[in-house]
């Protein structure tokens, strides 16, 4: 009997947000694989999919550190990939992770772990809701109308007013992933472009701690949580064609 591991996406927070497809193959797995990091917190994944897991269903944590450290996240994929491969000899497993697996998803290092190492174990992905299109829906704030262009990256490499120029030089939205570590140097950075009435800041976008903020200028001069992110928009938009 062959073995089936399904990649799904929970979306930012909200359990409400599953899709029919994930909360099916949840409840045909066998076991749930959630990712934790190590510093002893429930893993936010699980607390997302609680209400539409049997309550004799399976679930194994897999501790993927919170590091840049490449030799630290190379042996934790492969440790994880190995776990799962342990776990699931044949039937149905689902691995669940916050927002879209293939979108800066942890399980697009686990799942080539697991085709080098373990072959035998057939892999899907069910999408998810990701956390921009979460937060754009709470504020009703529009991402792209028509013709426009949207540009959408990791805030750590763009916390400075030339850089966010040069994007929305080029994109109509500009939206800034894992803001919180560098909240403050982007604030600064759209003051000094006069972007402080053109962008929205949300933090854990779904779940019962979740924060939206429209004035950018209440923000305090701090650190952020890391599951945050800013949208911000040109003040003149294109026009459609």
């Amino acid at each position: 009997m062959s073995a089936t591991l399904t990649a799904v996406g929970v979306g930012p927070g909200d359990p409400e947000l599953l899709t029919i497809k994930a909360v099916r193959l949840l409840d045909h797995a066998d076991v749930v694989f959630v990712p934790r990091s190590r510093d002893g917190h429930q893993s936010l994944a699980l607390r997302v999919v609680q209400p539409w897991l049997r309550a004799d269903q399976r679930v194994v944590e897999l501790p993927l550190p919170m590091t840049r450290d490449a030799d630290t996240l190379h042996a934790a994929w492969h440790a994880a990939a190995d776990t799962i491969a342990a776990e699931l000899p044949h039937g149905e497993g689902a691995y669940v992770l916050l927002g879209d697996p293939l979108f800066y998803g942890t399980f697009i290092y686990i799942a080539a772990a697991l085709a080098e190492h373990h072959p035998h174990i057939a892999l899907r992905v069910v999408p998810g809701i990701p956390s921009f299109s979460a937060a754009a829906a709470a504020a009703f704030f529009p991402l792209a109308t028509t013709n426009q262009r949207v540009a959408i990256l990791p805030a750590s490499y763009e916390t400075d007013a030339k850089a966010l120029r040069r994007l929305l030089a080029d994109f109509d939205t500009v939206v800034l992933l894992k803001v919180g570590p560098v909240l403050p140097r982007v604030v600064a950075a759209l003051r000094e472009e006069g972007l402080l009435d053109h962008a929205i800041y949300a933090e854990r976008v779904g779940m019962p701690e979740e924060r939206i903020v429209r004035d950018v200028r209440t923000l305090p001069d701090a650190p952020a949580p890391y599951l945050s992110l800013l949208i911000v928009r040109q003040p003149m938009r294109r026009k459609a064609l």
